[in-house]
């Protein structure tokens, strides 16, 4: 991929690692035209089956300790929209999941705050509607360490395969709560801490 405007995280939580079996957690690119940022709707007719998982995204930037570390700069809620292309009979092997980019299909950034550890690091929980009728309730202790540890994970891994992190990126740190069936003409609702976001499909 010549351009990467974000990363999602796959087995992050436990009913993706019970599927999936991993211990660690994998990663997937995602192409700009892949990306929307504080959009009131996004297309999905050209997804196949797509799911919508509401994630906490954190956008990268450069660190101006001695060393560059990457660290984060700005803060966000949003949907992660997986979208499978694998078989049905594949879509549970680890492998193929990493191949097809862990599942990327669509992601979806609003209410973009500056970055605030001190938030991230308490628990709390995350509901979703779908077209007014709400979801299975999520919880930030549904990631490895919350998202900021499935985050710093994520920094971790993508130095050891040398992935090429740049300022301005993205990364989705996971779902929040299990991903759901979703269509052209929903309306997806998001609430959780100080974010309360609506999402036309179209």
């Amino acid at each position: 991929m010549e351009k990467t405007a974000a990363w999602k995280v796959g087995g992050a939580n436990p009913w993706s690692r019970k599927v999936f079996r991993n211990k660690d957690i994998f990663i997937g690119p995602l192409h700009p035209e892949e990306l929307s940022v504080k959009t009131p709707s996004i297309p999905v007719a050209h997804l196949n089956a797509p799911l919508a998982e509401p994630e906490i995204m954190l956008e990268l930037v450069q660190s101006n300790n001695a060393g560059g570390d990457v660290q984060f700069s700005r803060m966000s809620i949003g949907f992660e929209i997986p979208a499978s292309v694998l078989p049905e009979t594949l879509k549970t092997n680890l492998n193929g999941q990493i191949v097809d980019r862990a599942g990327a299909g669509a992601l979806w950034i609003t209410g973009i705050t500056p970055f605030d550890k001190t938030i991230l690091q308490q628990e709390f929980s995350c509901r979703t509607w779908r077209n007014g009728t709400e979801t299975p309730c999520g919880s930030s202790t549904n990631l490895s360490k919350g998202p900021l540890g499935a985050a710093f994970e994520f920094l971790q891994v993508a130095s050891n395969l040398g992935a090429p992190l740049l300022p301005g990126q993205w990364v989705a740190t996971g779902g929040l709560s299990p991903a759901f069936p979703v269509r052209t003409g929903d309306t997806l609702r998001v609430k959780a801490l100080d974010w309360d976001e609506s999402l036309n499909l179209i």
